[in-house]
């Protein structure tokens, strides 16, 4: 299996839009300019992560990070060649896919944004979710090919 604690830590930059598409400046922030603005305006000096990531407790930074894996995967592999369609069967995993591909396509511009859109027709193309709940994990000895 991969081991993610190898993977360098996500970029402050993107942080902030995960937390934006949470609407974590709003709901969980404690500062006055990032309620005002909408917007992460902030960034610990020691973490490297907008500040409104300390107000959540073990579960929410949980789904947080969760979010954030996704996201990191998706602007990683999204290509318009790539075999990784993050395009789940599953209800629940597509929905955290949707909300990735949302945050992805904020930090691309240029040419990778041309890519990034054809990649989204690509997806949008798949069948729809048919099942309910969260994809079932890979049988123990099978390697995680995602």
């Amino acid at each position: 299996m991969f081991d993610r604690s190898k993977l360098p830590p996500l970029s402050p930059f993107l942080l902030a839009r995960i937390a934006e598409m949470l609407a974590l400046p709003w709901r969980a922030c404690r500062l006055r300019d990032c309620r005002r603005r909408g917007r992460c305006c902030w960034v610990s000096r020691n973490t490297q992560q907008p500040f409104c990531l300390r107000n959540l407790d073990a579960g929410q930074r949980a789904q947080f990070d969760a979010v954030a894996e996704e996201v990191r995967d998706i602007v990683d592999y999204s290509s318009f060649f790539s075999r990784v369609t993050f395009a789940s069967p599953y209800r629940d995993t597509r929905a955290l896919q949707d909300a990735g591909m949302a945050v992805a396509r904020t930090v691309k511009s240029g040419a990778a944004l041309r890519e990034f859109r054809a990649f989204e027709a690509m997806r949008a193309a798949r069948p729809p979710a048919e099942y309910d709940g969260e994809e079932p994990p890979l049988p123990e000895g099978w390697q995680d090919l995602r």
